[in-house]
């Protein structure tokens, strides 16, 4: 029995050309979301067609390199899995179930709205310094 026993660095779409077909049990994947996060270029389409043009290209190259019966585990965002699935399911696999991961708060946000308020409107803030342990 062959193991892949080798970590490739390098374009998802170029490296993965050099995998056989049939020879991996599973494929866990983060890709683009295609949200522009924090700016990053390597996330940014410019429609989202994009992303699911590409996500279809990458995942089309899983399907082809796993062996029958094999998964793929794919990270999205809330605003483009839809893309995400339907290219994956596009690309041949059949979408069994879908995880998601709910939580109550975004990613923390650098405004505190007391403080913006009260500098708003030229109020001096005191700082919380229970004990005067700081």
């Amino acid at each position: 029995m062959e193991y892949l026993d080798k970590i490739y660095l390098g374009d998802c779409l170029e490296v993965i050309k050099e995998i056989p077909d049939n020879s991996i049990d599973a494929v866990v994947t983060d890709p683009p979301y295609g949200l522009g996060f924090m700016g990053k270029e390597w996330d940014a389409f410019e429609k989202e067609k994009e992303l699911q043009e590409f996500t279809f290209k990458w995942a089309s190259e899983c399907f082809r390199v796993l062996k029958p019966g094999g998964y793929l585990l794919s990270f999205g965002a809330t605003r483009t899995y839809h893309r995400i699935a339907c290219a994956i399911e596009d690309s041949g696999f059949e979408i069994r179930d879908m995880i998601e991961w709910l939580y109550g708060s975004g990613m923390p946000k650098s405004l505190d709205i007391g403080k913006a308020v009260d500098k708003l409107q030229g109020n001096e803030r005191k700082e919380y310094n229970p004990g005067g342990r700081y």
